[in-house]
């Protein structure tokens, strides 16, 4: 026998599944006429809801939880900074677990939380399908998005313009006259990955560069991961001029594979990176990257879910796209440039 989602009910009521929520939890802010239909639909299905959908009215731990890649990443310490920062002014704490990119650590950290006892999540890993997140979502478990997206759109959720971050700073390079321009991306199953990757895909059309296969790695968000990636441009016979990565700690890969390859940054190849990270100004060539408001994004997310928790403006889900800008450094060669 099908175990109906809240989900389900709302499709079936033709209502949002935070309508279905209020009708659950007795919100006297459902119309009488809407509450009939649901309860309706309800009775029909033979719906039971989760236990673990209600727990957020039912109980208050004044806990978040936040699953996160890896907190040693730079970017993950200064989301998790914004997120810790914005909850301790709102009478919240925070409990962390790292999910390596894993969908079963993903899925026991989710466990763990819910035996803790949070009042809602949130999640800076995601891939485009996270069944463990989605399954909480369509619950009605209070969760926020950080950073990456699910392929599904009806959540809330805080990310950066990841494409137009992307797409800038191509255009950047561009401009600078370089036209042998590879990306070293993350993967295209994270929204970030796939998203910065179409940016720098758009540049190149808009701008009649047709994309060189060979110019194009996906790899993992890691250093490791950039430095393989920069071996094998850096080997082509006809390498790249400059090269875009997905985020600062790719960036930092290239750098020691230049120079284990006897090549300089920006002379024999210029490099930006994404995130603007506190290494990103102090790293031995002064790299430039893409600023996305790390620590806002953080800050933003926390204000979501407790007003989520605190059932405040839950009338539609929370979209939050920020705009990105280039922070301009040596290692892109600007001023090899100027004139």
């Amino acid at each position: 026998m099908k175990k109906y989602t809240l989900r389900d009910v709302a499709k079936a009521a033709g209502v949002s599944h935070m309508t279905v929520s209020r009708v659950l939890n007795n919100n006297p802010r459902v119309s009488a006429t809407t509450r009939e239909k649901v309860q309706k639909v309800i009775t029909e299905l033979g719906y039971e809801p989760d236990a673990r959908a209600r727990a957020f009215v039912t109980k208050k731990s004044q806990l978040l939880g936040l699953v996160v890649s890896d907190i040693s990443n730079p970017f993950n310490a200064e989301i998790s900074r914004g997120i810790e920062d914005k909850a301790f002014e709102m009478g919240y704490s925070v409990i962390f677990c790292s999910s390596d990119e894993s969908p079963q650590r993903t899925e026991a950290c989710v466990k763990h939380m819910l035996r803790t006892g949070v009042d809602g999540m949130i999640f800076t890993s995601v891939r485009l399908k996270e069944p463990a997140v989605e399954k909480l979502i369509a619950e009605g478990f209070p969760v926020v998005l950080v950073n990456r997206k699910l392929s599904s759109s009806d959540y809330h959720y805080v990310i950066c313009n990841n494409f137009l971050g992307s797409y800038t700073a191509t255009k950047h390079l561009l401009k600078l006259g370089y036209k042998k321009i590879a990306m070293i991306s993350g993967y295209s199953n994270f929204s970030t990955g796939l998203d910065r990757l179409k940016g720098y895909q758009k540049a190149l059309e808009d701008n009649s560069l047709l994309q060189r296969s060979e110019y194009v790695i996906e790899t993992s968000f890691s250093a490791e991961g950039g430095f393989e990636a920069a071996k094998a441009l850096l080997a082509l016979k006809d390498r790249p001029e400059a090269i875009l990565c997905g985020n600062d700690y790719i960036a930092f890969g290239v750098m020691d594979a230049a120079e284990g390859s006897g090549l300089s940054i920006p002379e024999d190849v210029a490099l930006i990176g994404f995130d603007d990270t506190d290494f990103a100004a102090r790293s031995r060539i002064k790299l430039t990257s893409v600023s996305q408001k790390i620590y806002e994004m953080g800050s933003i997310a926390v204000q979501i879910i407790v007003d989520t928790i605190e059932r405040k403006n839950l009338d539609y889900e929370h979209k939050v796209v920020l705009n990105p800008k280039l922070i301009i450094r040596e290692s892109c060669g600007y001023h090899l440039h100027k004139k």
